[in-house]
């Protein structure tokens, strides 16, 4: 271990690197909220305990004199004496800890469902950058795109959208490119079965190489489809290849990536500047969405898992998440645990259960196909346009939830529910009297509102038509544009 640390920190470079590009300082104000040397904290999920010491170390007084290098005035704060009132003096914030929850206590960093008040409260409306899963944690409450689907972003990014600012101003990125492989569990899901073994990548951090050092986090598909988010990028994660690493919502933008300056590539550094410099126009423009359940995509990621692609992928997993439990126990009883075991012993272990992915598909289509288990997936990308949501559901950990299902009411009318023309032909019903109940629940079940009269719904379309857009991760509703 001693020799990965000073791996670690025997790349310490100056960061007078990047001289081929003129450095022009920025009168941007940016704080910059870093992580206490001397306290104890979680962030080491994913990563080794002493490796994550050792980075700790440096990291807050490495990222600020970076930061230094491109903007006149910087400010180092530690998390527990992070202030709201210190992001009101500033352009852009930058966290890279935690501060104190809203009620003056210190949160748990690392739990599937954080829970307990807020980090910041719902005024706050401070441009702001994220840097990995302090973000996650940061945004879990507030109920917003960037929602820590995982803590297992690697080093690079694909699907790209390389005309974004943050790859070209102040600083051109380069966005020269590397074939390297995919993560092995991308190909448990609907969107990774035709992906190939490797594809062009930008390296954005040099670190995957080092045993233990910490991974970032990804959100999940669905990020982009309101006007408040849009999604940059993607990267080697082990959930699905719609994953996000780089993304905006609101005030927030997600840096998924949690190397610092000492092993961010050229084009990570330069892209992180610019992200700084992107957001400071978005000070005061809070997300308008709220994250209530999941992308249409889920439903295909669980019909492909009943499928005989997907189920042998399932099953080569589950055999090695089993032989990885094997192991682990082995090692418990011998009194020899290494620092993975506490995971691999929490893991299921059990058979996979390929009907179980089968239990939100209508009924109808049950009895039609049975075990012909590759129709499921034709038959839910032949319907995907009708896919909607359930009633809400009592869940674990004490939140609700809602299943995506078939609508079946849409599927007779045979327009999808992101189609507007869907809305046009319920009023038209409506108009008629042709089934006006069955027109009146869509139009109610598809927006946020509920007029009684084809002359209230007509009015309303008329009047918003261009500002209506569709949004599945905000409930599968028709809502209208707040920017425009």
């Amino acid at each position: 271990m001693r020799r990965i640390v000073l791996m670690v920190f025997g790349v310490i470079t100056t960061f007078s690197l990047l001289a081929q590009t003129p450095i022009k300082k920025s009168n941007i104000k940016v704080l910059y909220v870093g992580q206490n040397p001397d306290r104890h904290d979680g962030y080491t999920f994913g990563g080794n305990l002493e490796v994550w010491n050792e980075i700790k170390k440096e990291r807050a007084k490495v990222f600020h004199e970076f930061f230094q290098e491109y903007f006149h005035e910087v400010t180092l704060v530690y998390g527990e004496d992070y202030k709201e009132s210190m992001s009101d003096s500033h352009d852009v914030t930058v966290f890279d800890a935690l501060p104190p929850r809203m009620d003056g206590t210190e949160g748990e960093y690392l739990q599937l469902f954080p829970k307990g008040p807020d980090f910041v409260s719902e005024d706050y409306d401070a441009a702001t950058v994220l840097i990995a899963g302090v973000g996650g944690a940061i945004t879990w409450n507030k109920k917003i795109k960037i929602d820590w689907l995982c803590n297992c972003l690697d080093s690079d990014a694909f699907s790209i959208d390389e005309e974004h600012t943050i790859f070209n101003a102040p600083y051109k990125v380069s966005m020269e490119k590397q074939m390297r492989k995919l993560a092995g569990g991308v190909y448990s899901y609907y969107s990774g079965r035709d992906l190939p073994d490797s594809i062009p990548m930008l390296r954005m951090q040099e670190v995957d190489h080092l045993e233990g050092y910490p991974p970032g986090i990804v959100s999940n598909p669905g990020f982009g489809d309101s006007p408040d988010a849009e999604v940059i990028s993607g990267g080697p994660s082990i959930k699905s290849f719609k994953a996000v690493a780089l993304g905006r919502n609101g005030n927030f933008f997600q840096w998924g990536y949690r190397a610092d300056p000492r092993h961010l590539t050229e084009a990570g550094k330069l892209a992180l500047i610019n992200t700084i410099h992107y957001m400071k126009d978005f000070k005061g423009q809070k997300p308008f969405i709220n994250r209530t359940n999941s992308h249409r995509l889920v439903a295909l990621d669980e019909v492909f898992k009943a499928s005989d692609v997907g189920y042998e992928k399932e099953l080569k997993l589950f055999t090695r998440l089993h032989n990885d439990y094997n192991s682990a126990r082995a090692r418990e009883l011998a009194g020899k645990p290494n620092q993975w075991d506490e995971f691999a012993l929490q893991r299921e272990t059990t058979f996979p259960d390929r009907a179980a992915h089968l239990k939100n598909v209508p009924k109808p289509v049950l009895e039609k196909y049975l075990d012909d288990w590759n129709a499921y997936e034709n038959y839910y990308e032949d319907n995907i346009g009708y896919l909607s949501l359930s009633e809400l559901k009592e869940g674990p950990y004490g939140h609700k939830y809602q299943d995506i299902i078939i609508d079946q009411e849409i599927q007779q009318l045979g327009i999808a529910n992101n189609d507007l023309a869907l809305l046009d032909k319920c009023v038209a019903m409506l108009e008629s009297n042709d089934q006006p109940d069955l027109a009146q629940n869509i139009l109610t079940r598809y927006t946020t509102e509920e007029f009684s009269t084809a002359k209230e719904w007509n009015r309303w379309l008329k009047k918003n038509r261009d500002k209506l857009f569709f949004t599945e991760r905000g409930g599968y509703k028709w809502m209208i544009d707040q920017t425009k």
